[in-house]
């Protein structure tokens, strides 16, 4: 079982910033998850939410500030971080999920991998599955995944099945909420057939340790907040 912090060790720690991805691998954790997206002035920062409001208080969007404006603000002391910034604190025997939040960022964080021979270690998700097709297309060699999430909550099943046989992605990253929409036999139906497929199967959206072990056999790794909670559960 691998372990992702998400948005590095959340649960303690300001969320997408350099402390809080440096704390998830002092406690084990084999990679981090964090969120890519562009500043007015065409920056690579790790930032989840598509505005400074929950976060600062601040009625803003990426699109309106440059990564200067941004560095005027912190979050409990810690300062948006650029996407370069991150990744140069990566251990080289550790792991990055990269969400890309926006089409603008997309080319230019996988390009950002290829120049710093971290191809391997990273995983691009999105979303987006047309833009993640069109990365795959384009960069072939590198590793991508369907990221499932809330407006999946009415989707075909069958039909999402043909298209992740279709595209074949490194990798399927579904919430723990889908267990609960779907059902448990539903949904270890569908992971069941991935797995045949060859498609890694990652959790997020769960600090549940009982419930990931319940469903250990058909999951590949985990993204969480309680990193510390995971490595001692699945480590020791």
């Amino acid at each position: 079982m691998r372990i992702y912090g998400h948005r590095g060790y959340d649960a303690k720690y300001p969320e997408n910033t350099v402390l809080s991805f440096k704390k998830a691998f002092e406690v084990g954790a084999d990679g981090i998850e964090l969120d890519v997206r562009t500043t007015k002035d065409g920056k690579l920062i790790i930032f989840h939410d598509d505005d400074l409001k929950r976060i600062f208080g601040i009625e803003r969007g990426f699109d309106e500030v440059t990564f200067d404006e941004l560095r005027e603000y912190d979050f409990n002391g810690e300062k948006i971080p650029m996407y370069e910034e991150v990744l140069d604190i990566v251990p080289d025997n550790r792991q990055v999920i990269v969400e890309i939040k926006d089409r603008k960022a997309a080319g230019r964080a996988v390009c950002e991998i290829l120049k710093r021979n971290m191809e391997g270690r990273v995983i691009f998700s999105s979303f987006d599955h047309e833009l993640i097709k069109d990365l795959m297309k384009q960069f072939p060699e590198q590793n991508f995944a369907f990221l499932l999430g809330e407006e999946q909550k009415d989707f075909n099943t069958q039909k999402l099945l043909e298209e992740l046989i279709l595209h074949k992605p490194h990798s399927v990253h579904i919430p723990k909420d889908a267990f609960d929409i779907f059902g448990e036999t539903q949904v270890r139906d569908f992971l069941k057939f991935l797995k045949d497929e060859g498609i890694e199967i990652f959790l997020w959206n769960t600090n549940d340790v009982d419930f990931v072990k319940r469903h250990e056999d058909l999951i590949d790794a985990v993204i969480v907040d309680e990193v510390e909670k995971f490595v001692k559960a699945f480590k020791s």
